[in-house]
């Protein structure tokens, strides 16, 4: 599995997001794209699931108003104080592919990618310092990192549940995208080439209407959907109920986000903030 991951985790594009103050002193820096946050957001190369996921947009703070795509060496062409700048931006600002080093985690090759932020050292990933690395050194960044976005425990899927969900049950992905409405749709209707999906929530409502569940006033029970909605009426997430304890979730759109039996406990500590609505399959024949 982390060799799966390993061959996917860094996308081929070095992106560095900057704020106007930066761009300014970028004015003489040529053989560089600098694409205004607007137009960026809309463009089909950096669109791809698996891009935003590396970098991961949705972090990063609305501050940034410019991304630079750079190619390779251009980084280390700029002199060392704007680069320094330019790799704390990407420290403070939220980017994707940042990661805290201790002492015994860098090599001396990697030190131009390597930034100092209120006494901790960050290194800045991108495609020149990722070729330095050895395949070990990979291996434990990819390990590390993926322990950052979910537990790694889980319930074992109780025999009663639906066999469907053993093919699937405390696992994670190779690739980027499927989310959580692709991992209930999954769950719902037994169709496997959904769970890899990434799934609009209009287009999750719409199928789930189709597979006959309808929103009740009720206790949830075992095979009905949890929906969880924020103050603004947008649906967030969405995870299917096994049986009076257990739920089939999966908590992001990330390969390291398994899907995961997971009880109520953790279910509300990470969604209970959020309005919880019930979906039934309604009863045929």
């Amino acid at each position: 599995m982390i060799n799966e991951w390993i061959k996917s985790f860094m996308p081929a594009h070095d992106l560095y997001f900057i704020d106007e103050r930066l761009l300014s002193r970028l004015d003489h820096s040529p053989g560089i794209l600098l694409i205004p946050r607007e137009e960026f957001s809309q463009h089909p190369t950096y669109r791809d699931i698996s891009v935003a996921n590396s970098y991961t947009y949705w972090t990063v703070d609305p501050v940034a108003t410019h991304v630079v795509h750079a190619p390779s060496g251009w980084l280390t062409s700029l002199p060392d104080a704007l680069r320094s700048d330019v790799l704390t931006f990407q420290a403070t600002v939220g980017r994707g592919l940042v990661f805290r080093l201790t002492d015994d985690e860098s090599r001396r090759e990697w030190m131009p990618y390597i930034i100092n932020v209120d006494g901790v050292r960050y290194l800045v990933l991108q495609q020149d310092v990722w070729t330095l690395m050895t395949n070990f050194e990979r291996r434990q960044l990819v390990l590390n990192y993926a322990k950052e976005w979910d537990v790694w425990d889980a319930h074992d899927l109780p025999l009663e549940a639906p066999s469907h969900l053993t093919r699937y049950a405390n696992m994670f992905s190779t690739e980027a995208g499927s989310n959580c409405l692709a991992a209930t749709l999954f769950a719902v209707t037994g169709e496997d080439w959904l769970i890899t999906q990434w799934v609009h929530p209009k287009t999750f409502l719409q199928t789930l209407a189709h597979a006959s569940y309808t929103q009740v006033d009720a206790v949830a029970e075992a095979g009905d959907v949890l929906t969880f909605w924020d103050d603004a009426g947008r649906l967030q997430h969405a995870t299917y109920r096994i049986d009076d304890e257990l739920f089939f979730n999966k908590n992001g759109q990330t390969m390291f986000n398994p899907w995961k039996v997971i009880d109520e406990t953790e279910l509300r500590a990470a969604w209970g903030a959020f309005t919880v609505k019930i979906y039934r399959r309604t009863k045929q024949g």
